[in-house]
């Protein structure tokens, strides 16, 4: 299991939703089964396929996308207290296959869960998702597991998204733009580092909106970005993390890419 993943399992601190992307989707499958028998305490049954409280949601045969109904479905059932223990756990297998209607109808129990329930969303990139559900959600990425299992590796990379967090919480275009300038040479690490700040930009909003559920590491950040922008801008510059991580695993052109950053950073919504 990923690294982030089992410390906020050991500390208690597991978010109600979450998203593991990257990897395969056996692998992803097996971490988000490995994750629901800790979240209950129950291995032989989970690992099985077998326990009445984990439920996992997949396309209707033949069907190429989630539906609204099946999301519509789970979301029902979710208001139904537990059978055997006293959490739920709904793995959405292939959420890259929702489309908009059905993110939305999604959101609306992300937005308000019942306290025994935990959402895991595979995907193979988490920039398919919108912007409103990733504001809502935890995100690990299989892919990195190497990078957060190196401690000293994942330091540089959280000092660095610490550093943007901070001149995009003070609106420093040219700050910014320094910063972003040291991935010319590095581009390897803007992703990872990327992560890092989707997951500050997601406290931030978290805290913006009252709530407390905190993943990031980096609480001084968050609170200093919620005070200095709206959950409208928080939103704004999530999305556009999001948009510049699917144009690294796209398209991989660096210098656009590096360009388009510091714009969605400093707020600006041209490409």
């Amino acid at each position: 299991m990923i690294k982030k993943l089992e410390t906020l399992i050991n500390s208690g601190r597991v978010p109600h939703a979450l998203v593991i992307d990257g990897g395969s989707l056996e692998s992803r499958l097996l971490c988000a089964k490995e994750l629901a028998a800790s979240i209950l305490g129950e291995t032989e049954k989970v690992m099985a396929d077998i326990h009445p409280d984990v439920i996992t949601v997949f396309p209707e045969e033949k069907k190429k996308t989630l539906s609204v109904e099946l999301i519509r479905k789970m979301r029902d059932d979710a208001y139904v207290i537990p059978n055997e223990n006293e959490h739920k756990v709904y793995i959405i297998a292939r959420a890259e296959l929702m489309q908009d209607y059905s993110q939305n109808a999604l959101l609306k129990i992300l937005e308000e869960p019942p306290s025994y329930a935990t959402f895991i969303l595979l995907c193979d990139t988490h920039s398919c998702l919108l912007g409103t559900v990733l504001s809502r959600v935890a995100i690990f990425t299989l892919d990195d597991e190497a990078v957060n299992t190196d401690d000293e590796t994942y330091a540089k990379n959280l000092a660095l998204a610490k550093e943007l967090a901070k001149k995009v919480a003070f609106h420093d275009s040219f700050g910014i733009m320094t910063s972003v300038s040291c991935f010319d040479k590095n581009f390897d690490q803007l992703s990872p580092v990327l992560d890092i700040l989707s997951a500050i930009l997601r406290d931030a909003l978290v805290i913006n909106t009252g709530g407390n559920s905190l993943i990031s590491g980096a609480l001084d950040e968050a609170n200093l970005l919620s005070r200095n922008l709206s959950a409208k801008d928080l939103l704004s510059r999530t999305e556009g993390v999001a948009d510049i991580v699917k144009a690294i695993n796209i398209y991989g052109n660096k210098n656009l890419t590096l360009t388009r950053l510091v714009s969605k950073l400093s707020g600006g919504q041209n490409d």
